[in-house]
């Protein structure tokens, strides 16, 4: 059963929030140093408003990669890593389009994903621990997004 006041589990949780956030933090300061290849690699895509979705993707690395970090809003950090991971996969990733080294490679990246993700959830369904700054329960971050959501509209 989860103890919240296991420290040891304290500490997993929050090793398990730095090393996820570190493909995340990686790739959006890459993106700022490399920004013209980057967007390139977004206009690529077939994608529209590349300018727009390249600034959205480092915007959402680096905030949402150092909220898992640092475990302030971690839950929601990890929820909208994972809202971006999906299409992201599935976009980029396709590994049902190739055969042959091709298909292993993507497949490879496609599974790589699909285990982030589901490190993601476990941080969204547990939270950061006691081991970070600020963290709402799963409930309170269903209302918020669900608030979030309705305030778009």
């Amino acid at each position: 059963m989860f103890d919240p006041n296991d420290a040891f589990l304290n500490a997993l949780i929050m090793f398990s929030r730095v090393l996820l956030s570190l493909p995340f933090l990686y790739s959006g300061i890459d993106k700022c140093l490399h920004w013209t290849a980057a967007q390139r690699e977004v206009a690529a895509s077939g994608l529209s408003w590349p300018t727009l979705l390249h600034l959205f993707t480092v915007a959402l690395q680096l905030g949402a990669g150092f909220s898992l970090l640092i475990g302030i809003e971690a839950r929601l950090g990890a929820l909208l890593l994972c809202l971006f991971l999906v299409p992201v996969t599935v976009m980029y990733h396709p590994f049902w389009k190739h055969s042959g080294a091709d298909l292993v490679a993507e497949a490879d990246h496609f599974l790589l994903n699909l285990a982030v993700i589901g490190g993601l959830l476990m941080i969204v369904a547990l939270g950061s621990g006691r081991i970070s700054m600020v963290d709402h329960p799963l409930g309170r971050l269903l209302e918020l997004f669900a608030a979030m959501i309705g305030a778009a509209r």
